[in-house]
């Protein structure tokens, strides 16, 4: 305990001796000190929350609370996000999945599972209509663009007294991720599962609404549709392919050699007219067809064989008698049938009719150079001066005024991330040299108060701008020779201790005494 006084006394001695500067600088430290070590003890120990589910239902969000609370879980809820301690995400969403079932705020068929034992049919076909519309729900938000749906049904009593009913209809209200769109195929997606699950629902009886207040399906299944627009757009589409792809494969050639110093445009004139054409050509000799021979001798008639090579099963052969003596006369017949040839050509449409090329390059151009880019650019494009292509190689001077302001903009903006980058660099070293500082100027302060005599310490003086200068303690000149009052006493004081040791040294003794009192 006396040590811890004796400390403590040191310690108010050493303050007190201090000049104000000090005084007002150490309390600063102190200050930072207990600050830095406050933040640090309160980052550490205090729990991290993590997102355990975001976006739920206001139904599903409330079972997942209820359940958190009977766990006894801590848990904070930050807009539409239950956060938990960060440990426990992982744990905690195997638990939940096992003791809770979201509904994604739509029920389906589960209604059936709470329902009283004995329901009329008239609750019975509203708890249908209501779990269809649930499950009807459910499957249209598992698309990814879809974030909420609604789906109203409006299904029609069908008893035994009616032969036909009216048709079903459904009412599709749905809600749309941020920057996401629903293309016509999709839409069409969604009528045909809202189609699918209803019994009697035609497509034409399903309307779905954005909730930006927009009809998708109006339209949808038009039949009176402008096919000759969609032909349009999809020639229009094919002559952009053709023109795009020459003039890839002309830069192809002339960017190596001329980097960004050329532009090339090409038009492509497409013919998208179908042709079918019917062409029959006659051969000048055919084949033989029939043929009949008579020969008459001086002895009597034969008749040769008549064939048909038309038809051979059906040859007829004539009696030939003897041939005595010579031949009279010789007959022949022959008839021939004429060759035809029937052609059925049918030409694709989107075939090439006409290629225009046009070449720009930066500055002046002599014959050579515009003879070889012409050469390049022919080879590239198929030239063909049957089918009337033509090629335009010029030579003039770009302006590179809002190349070079797009480059200096570039280059701004790679200088503020580069200065952006060094401030956060600085301000860290900036805050590391301050900590080594505060560190530096803790030890010092620890030994100062160790100390038992205060001592002078550069370093702080110049941070505090307090320098005093240290104090050298002063001692009066030996005179050795002196008359006055002061010489003379001390003269007659070795005198009497000369005179009477024993005396002085009584004296002497008491005042120890006294000082040890």
């Amino acid at each position: 305990m006396s040590k811890l006084l004796e400390m403590r006394n040191k310690f108010s001695q050493s303050w007190g001796n201090l000049s104000k500067n000090k005084k007002i600088a150490y309390s600063i430290l102190v200050g930072v000190i207990l600050i830095a070590l406050t933040s640090f003890i309160v980052a550490t120990t205090q729990t991290k929350y993590a997102v355990l589910y975001s976006n739920l239902s206001t139904e599903d969000s409330g079972t997942i609370i209820t359940q958190l609370k009977t766990d006894k879980v801590d848990y904070k809820v930050s807009g539409t996000s239950i956060l938990v301690p960060k440990d426990q995400i992982d744990s905690l969403r195997m638990t939940l999945a096992s003791e809770v079932t979201l509904t994604d705020g739509s029920k389906g068929f589960e209604l059936f599972d709470t329902s009283k034992m004995a329901p009329t049919d008239t609750e019975t076909k509203i708890m249908y209509q209501r779990a269809l519309s649930g499950e009807i729900e459910r499957a249209i938000k598992s698309f990814p663009e879809v974030e909420g749906a609604k789906v109203n049904l409006v299904m029609p009593e069908s008893t035994a007294f009616v032969k036909e009913t009216d048709p079903a209809t459904a009412s599709v209200v749905l809600k749309l991720k941020s920057g996401t769109k629903l293309t016509d195929e999709q839409v069409k997606a969604i009528v045909s599962l809202t189609t699918g699950a209803v019994q009697n629902l035609p497509k034409e009886n399903v309307s779905i609404v954005s909730d930006d207040f927009k009809l998708l399906t109006e339209g949808l299944y038009d039949k009176e549709k402008d096919t000759i627009t969609d032909s349009t757009d999809e020639q229009q589409e094919l002559q952009a392919q053709v023109e795009k792809s020459l003039e890839a494969k002309i830069m192809k050639v002339l960017e190596p050699v001329y980097k960004d110093s050329v532009k090339v445009s090409v038009n492509a004139d497409l013919d998208f007219d179908a042709l079918t054409r019917k062409s029959t050509t006659y051969g000048t000799k055919g084949a033989v067809v029939s043929s009949h021979d008579i020969e008459t001798w001086n002895g009597g008639t034969s008749t040769g064989l008549s064939t048909s090579p038309v038809d051979n099963a059906t040859q007829n052969t004539s009696p030939t008698t003897t041939k005595d003596g010579n031949i009279v006369s010789k007959e022949s017949t022959k008839n021939y049938d004429i060759t035809k040839t029937d052609d059925n050509v049918v030409k694709a449409p989107g075939a090439v009719k006409k290629i225009t090329t046009s070449v720009v390059l930066d500055g002046n151009l002599d014959v050579a150079t515009k003879t070889s880019v012409n050469n390049l650019v022919a080879q590239a494009i198929g030239y063909s001066g049957a089918r009337g292509d033509t090629i335009s190689i010029e030579g003039l001077y770009f302006n590179t005024a809002a190349k070079k302001a797009a480059q200096q903009a570039l280059l701004d903006i790679a200088n503020a991330d580069k200065a952006a980058a060094n401030k956060v660099l600085y301000t860290r070293i900036a805050i590391g040299a301050l900590a080594i500082l505060i560190f530096i100027i803790a030890i010092v302060v620890i030994r100062r108060s160790r100390k038992k005599e205060e001592t002078t310490s550069e370093g702080i003086d110049m941070i505090i701008g307090d320098n005093i200068p240290p104090k050298q303690e002063e001692f009066a000149p030996i005179e050795f020779e002196s008359n006055d009052k002061k010489s003379n006493m001390e003269n007659q004081v070795k005198k009497y201790a000369a005179e009477k040791p024993e005396q002085v040294a009584d004296i002497i003794k008491s005042w120890l005494t006294e000082d040890e009192r």
